[in-house]
């Protein structure tokens, strides 16, 4: 059975990956008004800064990995499952499943603000026509 602890440990983690998220959206419009400006130099910079949030992810989802693998199996198996979006929690567990719903949608939308991005810098050569 997880502890309060264990969902307010992931819970707290997949808060700031949200926060990250939100930092990578706004660095990526930072990059698209770079963009139609043509200022490489800002473009460059704001890039930079994206891929340090971009790491800082990277960061928080081997944590929670970490987190996953020193539970007792059943239980770092029923965290994984919530963290994936797979499974509903009620109870304890409410506020993580709920968080992990808007961190995914907030992905949602980067990935989507990214993939405009690219398309729009890179036309047939951008990494989503590959």
């Amino acid at each position: 059975m997880l502890a309060q602890k264990d969902w307010s440990a992931a819970l707290a983690l997949e808060k700031r990956m949200y926060l990250r998220l939100g930092e990578v959206q706004e660095l990526t419009g930072e990059m698209a008004d770079a963009m139609s400006r043509q200022d490489r130099v800002s473009f460059q910079m704001f890039l930079s800064m994206r891929q340090e949030q971009i790491n800082e992810l990277r960061e928080i989802k081997d944590l929670l990995r970490k987190q996953c693998r020193a539970l007792p199996p059943e239980d770092g198996e029923r965290l994984r499952s919530v963290l994936s979006g797979t499974r509903r929690e009620t109870g304890e567990g409410e506020p993580l499943s709920a968080q992990v719903d808007r961190t995914r949608a907030l992905l949602e939308r980067v990935l989507q603000e990214d993939q405009a991005l690219s398309r729009r810098m890179g036309g047939k050569k951008s990494f989503y026509n590959g």
